[in-house]
């Protein structure tokens, strides 16, 4: 749309609000693409390209998004009626309510067939908030058909892009067919027993010919699934590869295996049918209540029994892997989101790949084991960056760009690779259980302001003894403390240590523990750590507490010297003389013996994450190829060669028959070089080249005369 009634950005602030501190962020986007756009159309209005306008469309949410993609601006109020259903309810409800307006006439009455077409196609793009083509070319047709009764039922023709990442979505869309359809007065689909059978024989020979799916499915699932399924999964052929034994059936169009309705059943209805059902069941709707017999599908994997790793069993060389499941040192799981991370997009610090000479940039597609399946790469500086030891022994905490930069060269190993932050909406999305977050600086913020008396956060902050107003005030808002007061805060008020100056404790055992402690003694305000054992600084390195190391001794030194002997309280020697009751996983209550102060458990899970897949992007070539858009014509064959067409000398080609109404010249362009008038199409006669004007029935003349007739004109 062109910007002539109001600017992009004061477009957008009508439609949300936007934080104060973000408002010059957004602002300067919206108004730079809007001059990219001016521009874009005031060099289409020269005339020189075919089409005068700027084909890309700008919309603004995914009401406008579904309105522009489906074309259904001829709908009145349809773009308003969704955005209030979006903003009222969930996104599930929302897409039925709209797909059931739009097919009972709300918007404007049409054809039953109409109505069914466009509300699955509406209601598809809603769930999949219009960013996949799915709603386009996946879907071919969607028809009403006849069972053996003379009833009449939804059927969905499905095409290759149909995909099957989204198989959720794609099964919501035979959701959304039936609750229509169901509207509509329709009957549910009876299937035959030779569909049934076909699409068993169906299954097979695409996986044995063309490639599997993501999930295995086993012959009885099929057929339960399409003894009970209210509306038809059909599709157009997709692969030149045929059925034997099932062929010639009366209400399938093609013998040849239909990808696209194949993924739908296969990786939609049955592979996800546990997650379908939990949704249908929240929606309580009816008539599905067969899903739960179902056993669902095996996710596909070189391995017969299916492992939390399952995505790191074909990793191939040269492709980087991150960081290995359940791997000590590997990204931790922080829960939450930043301003640039969201559903399935990952955040690690921008630290990890300038260590990691850039194995990954922003976008990179990666695969991770928790919550499941694919993300992208996102950079975020405020989470926990890697940890490392350097040529000269020493440990180091990364906490920006520049010190990454800095150590870059000197690097011998990274111990830990700090967070990978995960939203919450990606477990709610692949249905994973939620496991507990580790104790983080969100959480000290919510003891810190109980502790304090602070419930609400609109009430006056109180003065304390530790703090002033002031200062209680910096923390609250996420300046962090230093360690003396971290120190001091969690001794007075009781709540855990800062996050920021807590060891990893629950890495060790307190065996370990101890012996480390034993190891330790103080020197002046630093602690010295005898590390003669290699055992001994294996179980430091593990704390990810910093040090620098001479020969035999490291040096806890700076703000973790007192951090460290606090909570060891290395002052008082010996060990405890119940050191060996201690259980293996009671290290943080040790701590807690020992100094008095709470340690909050710092690593609750790690993530295993490695690059994807990046040679599946490469091009995608015609068969046979084109090698050029340039018109040949024949002369370049069927691979349009641009060499091969050069040797001919001349060639003809096709081209549009335009011209100008002023000065009546063939142009090539929609406007007129010389007289700058629009220019208009028009038709010829194929056998004389006479121009006619077939759109008012006239035929050619001279045709006519001699007897001859045409069915087409150029």
């Amino acid at each position: 749309m062109p910007f002539k009634a109001s600017s992009a950005w004061e477009h957008s602030k009508k439609l949300t609000v936007f934080p104060a501190e973000l408002e010059p962020y957004y602002g300067d986007i919206l108004n730079q693409y809007e001059s990219a756009y001016n521009l874009a159309e005031e060099a289409k209005s020269k005339g020189l390209d075919p089409n005068e306008i700027v084909e890309s469309k700008t919309v603004f949410d995914l009401a406008d998004r579904v309105n522009e993609m489906l074309g259904l601006s001829q709908f009145e109020g349809l773009a308003e009626r969704l955005r209030h259903l979006l903003h009222t309810t969930t996104k599930e409800r929302a897409t039925l309510a709209i797909a059931e307006e739009i097919a009972l006439g709300k918007f404007g009455a049409m054809s039953t067939d109409q109505a069914l077409q466009y509300a699955v196609r509406a209601g598809l793009a809603v769930i999949t908030d219009g960013v996949t083509v799915a709603p386009i070319q996946g879907i071919s047709t969607v028809v009403i058909k006849k069972n053996d009764d003379n009833s009449e039922y939804a059927a969905i023709s499905y095409a290759g892009p149909m995909r099957s990442a989204g198989g959720t979505e794609a099964a919501f869309s035979v959701l959304i067919a039936d609750v229509v359809a169901k509207k509509l007065g329709l009957s549910p689909y009876r299937a035959r027993e030779e569909e049934i059978a076909r699409y068993i024989e169906e299954l097979r020979v695409y996986e044995r010919e063309v490639g599997n799916f993501q999930y295995r499915v086993s012959d009885s699932d099929v057929r339960v699934a399409l003894s009970n399924l209210p509306v038809e999964i059909d599709g157009v052929e997709t692969d030149p590869f045929e059925v034997v034994v099932h062929r010639n059936l009366k209400r399938v169009a093609t013998d040849r295996v239909r990808g696209g309705a194949l993924r739908v059943l296969n990786d939609g209805v049955i592979g996800r049918a546990h997650k379908l059902a939990k949704i249908l069941k929240e929606l309580q709707l009816t008539g599905w209540d067969w899903l739960p017999q179902l056993k669902g599908g095996k996710q596909q994997s070189s391995s017969e029994t299916e492992t939390v790793g399952a995505h790191f069993e074909e990793v191939i060389s040269g492709r980087p892997v991150i960081s290995s499941p359940n791997t000590r040192g590997g990204l931790r799981i922080r829960y939450g989101r930043a301003m640039n991370t969201g559903l399935s997009t990952v955040g690690i610090h921008p630290a990890i790949p300038a260590l990691l000479d850039n194995c990954v940039v922003v976008g990179t597609q990666v695969k991770v084991d928790i919550p499941g399946k694919a993300a992208t790469i996102a950079f975020v500086d405020s989470i926990e960056g890697p940890t490392i030891r350097l040529k000269d022994g020493s440990v180091r905490r990364v906490n920006n760009l520049s010190e990454a930069e800095r150590f870059h060269d000197s690097l011998e190993i990274i111990i830990d690779m700090g967070d990978a932050l995960i939203s919450y909406g990606d477990f709610l999305e692949n249905n994973k259980t939620l496991g507990p977050s580790p104790y983080v600086t969100e959480w000290w913020l919510q003891d810190l302001k109980t502790a304090v008396g602070l419930s609400a956060g609109d009430e006056p902050l109180k003065e304390t003894n530790i703090l002033d107003s002031n200062r209680l005030a910096a923390l609250l808002e996420g300046t962090p403390p230093s360690a003396v007061e971290a120190l001091e805060i969690s001794k007075r008020l009781g709540i855990p240590l800062h996050p920021s100056f807590s060891p990893r404790f629950d890495r060790v055992s307190p065996a370990e523990l101890l012996e480390l402690r034993q190891a330790m003694g103080q020197s002046g305000r630093d602690v010295q750590v005898n590390i003669t054992s290699h055992h001994i600084e294996e179980v430091l390195q593990h704390l990810l507490v910093p040090y620098t190391r001479n020969k035999d001794s490291a040096t806890i030194s700076d703000e973790w010297a007192p951090i460290i002997g606090a909570l060891l309280d290395i002052g008082n020697k010996p060990n405890p003389a119940d050191s060996s009751a201690w259980d293996p996983d009671k290290t943080l209550e040790l701590v807690h013996h020992l100094s008095g102060l709470k340690v909050g458990k710092q690593t609750t899970g790690t993530v295993g994450m490695r690059v994807g897949r990046p040679e599946k992007a490469m091009l995608r070539h015609m068969k046979p190829p084109v090698h050029v858009l340039f018109p040949v014509g024949a002369a370049g064959g069927s691979a349009r060669d641009l060499l091969a067409a050069s040797k001919h000398g001349s060639m003809k080609v096709d081209m549009v028959n335009i011209m100008c109404p002023s000065c009546g010249r063939r142009r090539l362009s929609s406007k007129c070089e010389d007289c700058g008038e629009a220019t208009i199409r028009f038709l010829s006669c194929p056998r004389c080249s006479q121009v006619i004007n077939a759109e008012e029935g006239q035929t050619c003349p001279k045709c006519a005369v001699e007897g001859v007739t045409h069915s087409s004109y150029n």
